[in-house]
């Protein structure tokens, strides 16, 4: 069995994991390498497949984007000139124009449910595993826990991270994450969901 295959029915049997199952990609950000475990949404899939819209890095955009309410038109006259020139340079499909309003087509394509960092070290798991404290909740995959094992799984509660150790083949969770309680979008959570989006090879060309 992969190691996507594996981890992608590890993550789907979590609690925190939404009906109908996650797909994991493999993802390098923050000086890491993390499983990302995410559900897809369905109508943008299809909406950026149709019009060919790449993942959208820029975080002034995505600030922007942000700023508009999905599938509601916004009159352009209450927009700031660096906005508009902004929402101009999106590609065909991402925003619709009208003569006199512009609305937002594009929303978050993916939603991050895990993050799974696979580590040989303790401590460099649980460093690697923190980055993404933001953005989703966390665990950390080990072959054994160090010999205080009381005192590293005390350790990584304390960071809301999630262990599990590899026993017969797969990883066993003997501490589950802590969930990420009000998590509010921001543009940098947006810009994380792009990331897990290209890392998938979901790009809308």
């Amino acid at each position: 069995m992969s190691v996507a295959v594996n981890l992608e029915r590890f993550a789907g049997a979590m609690p925190q994991a939404p009906p109908g199952g996650v797909t994991v990609a493999r993802v390098n950000v923050f000086d890491s390498r993390a499983w990302i475990a995410y559900r897809r949404d369905e109508d943008q899939g299809r909406l950026r497949h149709r019009h060919g819209i790449e993942p959208i890095l820029g975080l002034d955009v995505l600030d922007t984007l942000m700023d508009l309410p999905l599938g509601l038109p916004v009159p352009v006259d209450a927009l700031s000139a660096a906005d508009r020139g902004r929402l101009r340079r999106l590609p065909a499909g991402a925003v619709l124009w009208s003569a006199a309003t512009v609305t937002r087509r594009v929303a978050p394509p993916v939603t991050p449910t895990l993050a799974m960092v696979r580590s040989a070290d303790w401590m460099g798991g649980l460093r690697a595993a923190s980055r993404f404290a933001v953005y989703c909740p966390r665990m950390v995959i080990v072959a054994a826990l160090p010999p205080d094992s009381a005192a590293a799984l005390s350790q990584a509660s304390f960071y809301g991270i999630g262990v599990a150790v590899h026993r017969d083949g797969r990883p066993e969770v003997v501490l589950a994450p802590e969930s990420v309680a009000d998590r509010q979008p921001t543009p940098a959570w947006w810009w994380f969901t792009e990331v897990v989006h290209r890392a998938a090879g979901l790009s809308g060309s």
